[in-house]
């Protein structure tokens, strides 16, 4: 099985290629434009080495005459009748009648020895046509050379770009190939304390804090749901057992045949306990629901109110209830709200005697809770808001222990805070949530 090519290499490939491609252009140009200057320097000097209008070439003679004997081996004529007429010894160019030009022209030609040649054709009034001509050999000799150090050239800039961009790019992603170990960390032991060594302001470091921070939050998460359950299975063993010893007494009354004295108090009990365990798992439930699970819609707190008071004073009929709100909106979730206040009432019910009030004030910002009970000491007003927290002296009552803990959650899942506050009488609880506007 071949092995996945790593991101660094793949960068370095890439900036490898697009510089050995841009090295290639550059190197193309370069031997193009030297290729163009050379062949036109040499056209130049073979326009300068044109003889005087009047030199005669002779064709059986050992030396032209006049000033061409600097040109004797590049230099012909062409008769009309077709031939070509070159002094001795020199090597002449392969002429054809497309040849006979009326302008001076340039071309490129081939001797009779195949040596490539520079060819620059003058017409002269007897109806001839001068042929000078000059070796191409140093050009191509140095074009070669250029072409061949150019080519090395674009091969080791590659190659040096390469490496350079490998470890560039290695060192570039050394936080992100820390970051990868991390993460691996994490989903192969599930530790979620792993520090995560990333810093930095760029892309990097930004993804290194936004996956500290995501971590971080799925290990308090984590911390909350592992706390939940261990009080929870705390909190149930008493109430479980109680249930169970119930249900033994009935079992083995009906198994004997003898009957139960108590049996309706044992029926009552085991009935009040269901409903005590479904209010407990109901309560679970919206304990362990995220915040992001609330919605975030315009609520109207009065409404609010008013459907808690009603829900509360239709189970507390021996109590009344005081209610003075005003009209106020918040972007929240109606339905945990409306538990929300409803918890604060049951709770305040609970701890009031029979006939007592229960007032409730409300006003654009804030809504308080207050009953005309004993009152939560003031070492205790924290720690009532914790997960089934009881005070010592309501142990024998009825409930979890959970119903401020709820109110405390989703108050904060709202953006606000709970807390007790000094009042006339009894315990007074005061929610302060954010207006919406």
């Amino acid at each position: 099985m071949s092995r996945p090519v790593l991101l660094r290499s793949r960068l370095a490939l890439i900036t490898a290629f697009v510089v050995a491609v841009a090295i290639a252009g550059i190197s193309v140009v370069t031997w193009l434009a030297t290729e163009h200057n050379l062949s036109s320097q040499l056209d130049r000097s073979l326009l300068a080495s044109l003889p005087p209008p009047m030199a005669k070439i002779r064709c059986d003679e050992g030396a032209p005459s006049g000033g061409l004997r600097h040109v004797l081996q590049g230099i012909q004529t062409l008769t009309p009748n077709g031939t070509s007429c070159a002094p001795p010894g020199v090597d002449p160019v392969a002429t054809t009648s497309a040849d006979f030009v009326a302008t001076p022209t340039f071309r490129d030609g081939v001797t009779e020895s195949g040596a490539r040649a520079r060819v620059l054709l003058q017409p002269i009034g007897t109806g001839e046509v001068l042929v000078l001509s000059r070796s191409k050999a140093e050009i191509d000799s140095t074009l070669t050379t250029l072409g061949g150090v150019l080519v090395a050239v674009s091969f080791l800039g590659a190659l040096l770009v390469a490496g350079t961009g490998l470890w560039l790019t290695r060192r570039a992603l050394a936080p992100m190939e820390r970051l990868t170990e991390t993460a691996e960390h994490i989903a192969r032991t599930g530790d979620l304390t792993t520090p995560v060594a990333v810093d930095g302001q760029d892309e990097v470091g930004r993804l290194g804090r936004a996956f500290t921070s995501m971590t971080a939050a799925l290990a308090e998460s984590r911390r909350r749901q592992r706390d939940l359950v261990n009080d929870a299975a705390h909190e149930l063993r008493t109430p479980l057992t109680s249930l169970r010893t119930n249900i033994d007494l009935l079992v083995r009354s009906e198994r004997t045949g003898r009957p139960l004295p108590q049996r309706a108090d044992v029926l009552d009990r085991l009935q009040a306990q269901s409903q005590e365990f479904g209010d407990l798992v109901t309560e679970l439930v919206v304990l362990a629901r995220d915040d992001r699970e609330l919605a975030r819609e315009p609520v109207d707190v009065a409404g609010v109110i008013d459907r808690a008071v009603t829900r509360a004073r239709s189970r507390a009929h021996d109590h009344r209830f005081d209610v003075d709100r005003a009209d106020w909106v918040i972007a929240g979730d109606a339905g945990a709200l409306e538990r929300s206040v409803l918890n604060l009432l049951d709770n305040a019910v609970k701890f009031s005697p029979a006939s007592s009030t229960i007032t409730v004030r409300s006003q654009p910002g804030w809504l308080t809770v207050s009953d005309e009970g004993p009152g939560v000491p003031f070492e205790h007003r924290t720690s009532a808001f914790e997960r089934f927290w009881r005070a010592p002296d309501a142990r024998g009552l009825p409930g979890s222990g959970l119903g401020l803990a709820i109110v405390a959650d989703v108050v904060a899942g709202h953006g606000g805070s709970v807390r007790f506050v000094p009042g006339p009488r009894g315990a007074s609880v005061r929610v302060d949530l954010p207006e919406f506007r």
